[in-house]
């Protein structure tokens, strides 16, 4: 009968375990064949108004965003850990976010050169982790 239960309770923890990690990597693969089907939309930032005072607070997402994929690992994240990022962004400035979507705001990041793609996984470019320090000195030189 113990047997039984370790067994049953094993299959369970695997279970509750591989769902999760397939319905991201699930996700992950529909956003990057969505992002190959769109068209890529203008960007309505640029990185200069990153440093702005008047327009860094429409970058928190997209640095929050960056920061997330630079704290994962080597080979990237899955793109779809990103969207609760987009999601807030979104509802907090909708008319800077008004007719676009997810996959328009990842290629706005990737045409910045900030992330590139490997695979389902969205990893950091040199650039990105040039942007994150710079933006990071700015910051720190604007508090003083």
């Amino acid at each position: 009968m113990p047997v039984l239960i370790l067994a049953i309770a094993s299959f369970l923890a695997v279970t509750a375990i591989l769902v999760p990690l397939i319905a991201v990597t699930l996700e992950s693969r529909a956003i990057r064949h969505n992002r190959d089907l769109q068209l890529a939309q203008p960007p309505l930032l640029s990185i200069s108004e990153a440093f702005d005072p008047v327009y860094s607070v429409l970058w928190q997402a997209p640095i929050a965003a960056l920061e997330l994929i630079d704290s994962g690992s080597t080979s990237g994240m899955p793109a779809a850990r990103l969207r609760p990022i987009y999601e807030q962004a979104a509802a907090r400035f909708p008319e800077i976010y008004e007719g676009g979507g997810f996959v328009p705001w990842l290629q706005f990041l990737e045409e910045t050169q900030l992330i590139s793609w490997h695979g389902c996984n969205v990893v950091l470019t040199p650039e990105g982790h040039a942007f994150l320090r710079f933006r990071f000195v700015t910051d720190a030189m604007v508090e003083v």
